[in-house]
């Protein structure tokens, strides 16, 4: 399956809902990588890997990034720090920071990242600090 927009399972005037579990898809020779949403203010994507799938170290200067388990584990390098990072985790970096990832175990690997423009998020922090 080629990389796309995921549309939402469900929607309203107001909301859309995206179930990940219906939306995640696999390819043998590459992970899949579909976009979500894209505002001005953030955006989200799913990536899903089979194993030995990985993403080669490279870094965002402008956003702020989170991304989540989803299933498996994701193994990954953070500006030198190795993390392993099984379903369930939350990682946070600042934009900038040098990262990958790897799926370096014998099940699927399905994450979700949030990126923030770095603008966006200084005055989000300086607001609630």
């Amino acid at each position: 399956m080629a990389d796309s927009d995921a549309q939402p399972t469900w929607q309203s005037d107001v909301a859309q809902v995206y179930d990940l579990h219906l939306i995640k898809a696999f390819a043998t020779d590459r992970r899949v990588r579909r976009k979500l949403f894209k505002t001005g203010q953030l955006w989200a994507e799913i990536a899903c890997y089979e194993p030995g799938q990985s993403t080669v170290m490279h870094h965002h200067p402008f956003e702020e990034e989170t991304i989540y388990v989803l299933e498996g584990v994701a193994t990954m390098n953070i500006a030198g720090d190795e993390l392993v990072l099984p379903a369930g985790s939350v990682v946070r970096f600042d934009a900038g920071m040098k990262h990958d990832v790897r799926n370096l175990h014998d099940e699927r690997c399905v994450i979700v990242f949030l990126k923030i423009p770095t603008r966006l998020a200084r005055r989000a922090g300086a607001r609630d600090g």
